[in-house]
């Protein structure tokens, strides 16, 4: 017996298969999905004028159009630019990213770092077939930053995983599963048993996850050269599906708008590519069987779910141009909270010279004010003395915009703002630690 892929956004599983799911209730919807029964090994050549060939062992995804009125959450910017590279001079090296986005759909991508919650039936199948989705689902890991965790709680699951032996896989596109009023099952692998391949398996279970992550089938990417043999194709799917021209219009030949799908150039080894044979096409070789996420297929991941932005450890000088002033800087990355800048100032020494006096610098917060850090090791006031200080700031509320300015006691003490900024805080990012050690406030 063959098995087909299907591919069905939400809302749109017909009402005979969500009956076998846990007897979810829904109605009917405007447009059903168009379903391709199970295929023989051999087709017979029914059409006229029609090259026999053996399409049993195309694996099809049937694309249905997305529900109606249904608003997704925006998403958060999904680019992550990379952090400016800090020199040992305290500016910043600026850093481009070019992102070249296998086809999916913009608007159905999760965003980078979200961990989606993924619910397996314990209904049909063993624990050894919920065991491989579970080891294949997450080979995506190893290229996008996302995570799949598997829970227990259907309704709290985004992905509800069926095993129904229909023999029809499918899934819904990206986060079309956050509109799923009816707790349906969003995804089914209908032919898995005991005797699946491991090939089989990688195949079906990352291709179907490829999908939950809003990946389109790679046969209709903007970037396919494919040329199909209309008149062959068309009648075929007649014959075998009963479809209209407008159908195997929707289902194989269209290619993706452009305007709202990523792509990379084509690539007929992604594991989101079906297998074409020579026949339906005008020019050139069909497709074979992708078992596997191919290089190109992982590239792209990458790029549209990037790992979170990265900074190197830094040190260097800082020179405030006023009275041969030398303030050690060190950078850290991800040595505090995710989501809090650390400061740290104090005072040091250059050739046994201790510096002494108010030091002090002023960090910019996104409410137009300045949150102060200062220190001070004066003879006359002991009782003030405070030669090193620190303190966090959330990362949302430092204004990236604005320099770090720099204060100190001049002539009889007077607390004077230096002219010097320094417009570091486009490269911290949450976790950082930043300390600075005066280690010189005069010139001799």
């Amino acid at each position: 017996m063959k098995k087909n892929f299907f591919l069905l956004p939400a809302l749109l599983i017909p009402i005979a298969l969500l009956a076998q799911f846990d007897k979810i209730k829904t109605t009917e919807t405007n447009r059903k999905p168009v379903m391709i029964n199970n295929q023989p090994a051999v087709i017979k050549n029914t059409v006229a004028n029609t090259v026999a060939y053996d399409f049993g062992k195309v694996k099809i995804c049937v694309d249905i159009a997305p529900p109606a009125n249904v608003n997704l959450p925006p998403r958060r910017n999904s680019g992550g630019s990379p952090v400016p590279k800090i020199n040992s001079d305290g500016t910043i090296l600026q850093v481009g990213v070019t992102q070249q986005p296998l086809a999916g759909a913009t608007e159905k991508m999760w965003n980078p770092g979200d961990v989606i919650s993924v619910y397996l039936s314990p209904n049909n199948g063993s624990d050894w077939i919920r065991n491989r989705i579970q080891f294949y689902a997450k080979k995506w890991e190893d290229y996008a930053n996302i995570k799949f965790e598997f829970i227990p709680d259907f309704k709290a699951a985004k992905i509800k995983v069926g095993l129904f032996n229909t023999g029809q896989s499918w899934s819904w596109m990206g986060r079309d599963v956050l509109s799923n009023p009816f707790n349906a099952y969003t995804m089914n692998f209908g032919w898995f048993d005991a005797n699946t391949t491991e090939l089989e398996m990688s195949r079906v279970i990352t291709h179907e996850f490829g999908h939950a992550l809003g990946f389109h089938h790679e046969h209709q990417s903007p970037a396919s050269p494919l040329q199909w043999n209309l008149d062959k194709t068309y009648k075929y799917f007649k014959e075998k599906n009963n479809w209209s021209s407008a159908e195997v219009d929707w289902n194989i030949i269209n290619k993706f708008n452009q305007n709202n799908t990523n792509y990379s150039a084509y690539d007929r080894n992604s594991i989101m590519h079906y297998t074409i044979p020579d026949d339906l096409l005008l020019v050139g070789s069909g497709t074979t069987t992708n078992y596997w996420i191919s290089q190109m297929d992982g590239q792209y991941a990458r790029l549209w779910y990037p790992a979170a932005p990265k900074g190197i450890n830094t040190a260097g000088n800082l020179r405030t141009n006023d009275d041969c002033d030398d303030v050690f800087f060190k950078v850290e990355y991800d040595v505090v909270a995710a989501d809090q800048v650390e400061f740290a100032l104090s005072l040091g020494e250059t050739n046994t010279k201790k510096v002494t006096w108010w030091k002090q610098i002023g960090i910019p917060r996104t409410n137009n004010t300045e949150t102060v850090l200062w220190v001070q090791n004066h003879s006359l006031i002991r009782e003030e003395n405070r030669p090193a200080a620190s303190l966090q700031i959330p990362v949302n509320e430092i204004d990236i915009n604005k320099g770090i300015s720099f204060w100190k006691a001049k002539m009889l003490g007077v607390h004077t703002l230096l002219g010097y900024k320094w417009n570091v805080l486009p490269a911290l990012k949450g976790g950082c630690r930043i300390t600075l050690i005066w280690n010189r406030d005069s010139c001799l």
